[in-house]
């Protein structure tokens, strides 16, 4: 193979590298009837995404960029894994009907249990642990209120 040949493969190869997507989470906390849910999506780069979303998953504000700190990132995606591996789970836990809400991660075909009720184990003290750091980062509260609809 020639010299121009060979550049020609790894470019070819370097450019379907660049293209592959990257590896994705979303993390959606329902909200409630008194307070904005959100939905953050983060890359394993730690480039990311949160926006306000009404109970029962409607849009109420456009998505806005931030970024995820590369440590946390890395810890997220590996307590993920974990926790998929793990089997982790989460106690079940009573709310409110006004105020209670779910929070999901979902990442490769694979959904956590609600990480708003405790969890049973490590694997999921490291995953609510981490969704909580993404969340602080991202810029929204713990709970947006509706009257704040400015969002993130």
């Amino acid at each position: 193979m020639d010299f121009r040949a060979t550049l020609l493969a790894a470019l070819a190869i370097a450019s379907l590298v660049a293209a592959a997507p990257g590896d994705n989470a979303v993390i959606v906390n329902s909200g409630s009837t008194n307070a904005y849910g959100y939905k953050i999506t983060v890359a394993s780069d730690g480039k990311a995404t949160v926006m306000l979303q009404s109970h029962g998953g409607t849009a109420a504000s456009t998505p806005k960029p931030f970024a995820v700190p590369a440590a946390t990132a890395s810890k997220f995606f590996a307590d993920l894994a974990a926790a998929r591996k793990g089997n982790v789970a989460t106690v079940p836990c009573m709310k409110s009907a006004s105020f209670g809400s779910s929070m999901h991660v979902s990442w490769q075909g694979w959904t956590s249990p609600d990480l708003t009720c405790p969890a049973k184990d490590s694997l999921g003290d490291a995953l609510i642990s981490d969704v909580e750091a993404i969340r602080k980062a991202s810029g929204i509260s713990e709970s947006p209120a509706l009257h704040n609809p400015s969002g993130p």
